[in-house]
């Protein structure tokens, strides 16, 4: 699944594929042979992005810089069974699986959340309706949980607000050419009504636009 830098919509619901790769026999592979050979299909479905921040991997390094994380946590002894179940795992940054780690803070095992604090299963709930991502990039709570997640995983730290206003600018600076590249091209072929002061000022834009959004930006 190829990245599209230009699509700025964060937080996708997420959908698992029908069946994870497995040996032979009814089991499925041990966890760490399934990361080292398998790692890819959790990505898939995490559509290449943590599930805690929305990093994209192109954005963080690639996929070496991203780990499998345990959902449930295996080393609880109610979750013990999950240790080596694709279903419990999901694709993480190395920095918000550290700061996860084998936190579960529900007390019914099969909610991961009280409704105050603990974590959004992607796959079973619209984190668009624990979040949203204003304009500078900042990431607001729209419930306690967001809010707690915001706290515990430090997802307004600066990096990922400029990783978010820098997608939000190349969407613009896609639309903002989409629009006007036919303005442009009449007016190459003597056409239209746009002035000369009006095309440099459309390129001081497109230059600014293309400048915030650069990778090389910091701001």
């Amino acid at each position: 699944m190829s990245f599209d830098p230009l699509n700025p919509q964060f937080f996708r619901k997420l959908v698992r594929r029908t069946a994870y790769s497995r040996p032979s026999d009814t089991e499925f592979y041990a966890y760490t042979y399934f990361r080292k050979r398998y790692h890819h299909e959790i990505a898939e479905d995490c559509v290449e992005r943590c599930v805690y921040c929305d990093a994209h991997e192109d954005e963080v390094g690639g996929r070496e810089a991203m780990q499998i994380d345990h959902f449930r946590p295996h080393g609880l002894a109610e979750f013990e069974h999950l240790k080596d179940v694709p279903t419990n795992f999901h694709h993480s940054c190395a920095r918000c699986n550290n700061w996860k780690r084998a936190r579960w803070l529900s007390s019914d095992p099969s909610a991961t959340h009280d409704g105050t604090v603990g974590f959004i299963d992607p796959f079973n709930d619209d984190r668009r309706l624990y979040f949203e991502v204003l304009p500078d990039g900042e990431l607001r709570a729209l419930h306690p949980v967001g809010r707690y997640l915001i706290r515990l995983l430090a997802l307004n730290r600066p990096f990922l607000r400029l990783l978010r206003l820098r997608r939000i600018l190349r969407a613009k600076l896609e639309e903002f050419t989409r629009t006007r590249l036919p303005i442009w091209e009449a007016a190459a072929r003597g056409e239209g009504s746009v002035s000369r002061e009006e095309l440099a000022a459309e390129t001081v834009e497109l230059n600014r636009l293309w400048l915030l959004s650069s990778p090389t930006y910091r701001g």
